[in-house]
């Protein structure tokens, strides 16, 4: 019994110097932090839905790139194929 109390503190110890030995990080990747500078936005722009062509996501949906009026149309067609009171009828 003594032996097995041993082994099992002696896992114990491994896995907590795994773990602690983890928290380190890579010194890679210390170097990698993101600086903020006030007022400027560092991420990317964003485009407007209807900007972007339909993709293969849009399941038949149709309009034309950068024409607002087009994109409005398709996701008013959409919203009526997911209508389910129109599907009762």
């Amino acid at each position: 019994m003594n032996t097995l109390k041993r082994a099992g503190m002696a896992a114990a110890a491994i896995a907590t110097a795994a773990l602690a030995g983890g928290c380190s990080g890579d010194p890679k990747e210390l170097g990698q932090a993101t600086t903020y500078k006030q007022g400027k936005y560092q991420g990317k722009p964003d485009t407007r839905p209807y900007e972007n062509g339909p993709g293969a996501y849009s399941q038949g949906a149709q309009w034309n790139a950068g024409d607002k009026t087009s994109w409005e149309a398709s996701i008013k067609r959409r919203q009526q194929d997911q209508n389910e009171y129109v599907k009762a009828q």
